[in-house]
């Protein structure tokens, strides 16, 4: 099926730091972290010790997807300028967002390079315990940092979009009353939540409550990896379930396609993802259209 895949992943090399410390890449797509712990990042056809912009776009081009929106997290390495510049060589088909970390002690010059010479307007923080920020600082501090709140008014005064992976429900990264305080203090900011506000299994009373505290005019949800955070193949119960509760609670035009590919290849198919919500009889063909390809338009500005 033709989409936009709003949450790809493509890093130049990986160069990670998070929760166990710094990622090494091993080769044939295997890193190990500073703890010792290895592990598969990516598929050895996707690449070796990095995803290129050209891997990707070929993967896009064999699974009929139009376009991509390229996501960063510090588990990868912030690839800003690799990202950049790839956006620019594929404008039809890839756009950037990008990373930066609140404590970052020269965080103003950095944010001006950013917008001002890389042309960035979106922007993704990765805040989880284990790939993100809050795997090396302290989620109460990053929450409330004044420099997150200058990202948010920066992009705000530009209308730009801040994407966000709050981590799993659960765990000390995963703030929601802080999102709707920041959702409702900067209007004309599109935030999209990552991964459907990251799910285990049998959490369907949490994610209820929690879409119905975002569902507000300028709050988007992305549904890469429903499926990774429950663990679970078909029939995908506990996704499937997820998407329900999404339909009902802010309505499908709230709901953006994406995979979290290349990442996610080497445990499931693209087929096997998009069949996880065409084939669930929850969604109508015009709500399949506006999951798959429109609400990203809208979500995204682009």
């Amino acid at each position: 099926m033709k989409c936009i895949d709003a949450h790809l992943h493509i890093f130049e090399h990986v160069t990670g730091y998070a929760f166990m410390g710094e990622f090494r890449a091993l080769g044939n797509g295997r890193v190990r972290w500073a703890s010792g712990e290895e592990d598969l990042i990516c598929t050895p056809d996707m690449g070796d010790k990095g995803v290129s912009a050209e891997r990707m776009i070929r993967f896009m081009d064999e699974h009929e997807i139009e376009a991509g929106v390229l996501m960063q997290a510090s588990a990868y390495g912030f690839q800003n300028e690799y990202i950049a510049e790839s956006a620019a060589r594929y404008p039809d088909r890839l756009i950037g967002t990008a990373a930066i970390d609140p404590f970052f002690r020269e965080f103003d010059r950095i944010l001006d390079r950013l917008i001002h010479d890389l042309k960035y307007k979106r922007f993704k923080l990765e805040m989880s315990c284990t790939g993100g920020l809050c795997g090396f600082h302290d989620e109460t501090m990053l929450w409330n940092h004044r420099n997150l709140e200058k990202l948010c008014k920066r992009l705000n005064d530009m209308e730009g979009t801040l994407s966000l992976d709050l981590g799993m429900a659960g765990t000390p990264s995963h703030k929601i009353d802080r999102v709707k305080s920041l959702a409702g203090a900067y209007p004309r900011l599109h935030f999209i939540i990552c991964h459907l506000c990251s799910m285990p299994r049998d959490a369907a009373d949490i994610l209820r409550k929690e879409l119905e505290i975002l569902n507000l005019p300028n709050v988007w949800f992305d549904v890469a990896a429903l499926n990774s955070n429950t663990r679970e193949h078909a029939p995908f119960y506990w996704a499937r379930t997820y998407h329900r509760i999404a339909k009902e609670t802010v309505g499908a035009k709230k709901l953006v396609w994406g995979t979290d590919c290349a990442t996610v290849m080497k445990d499931y198919t693209y087929e096997e993802l998009q069949s996880l919500v065409i084939d669930a009889g929850i969604y109508t063909e015009e709500e399949l259209e506006g999951i798959f390809r429109k609400n990203a338009h809208e979500a995204y500005r682009f």
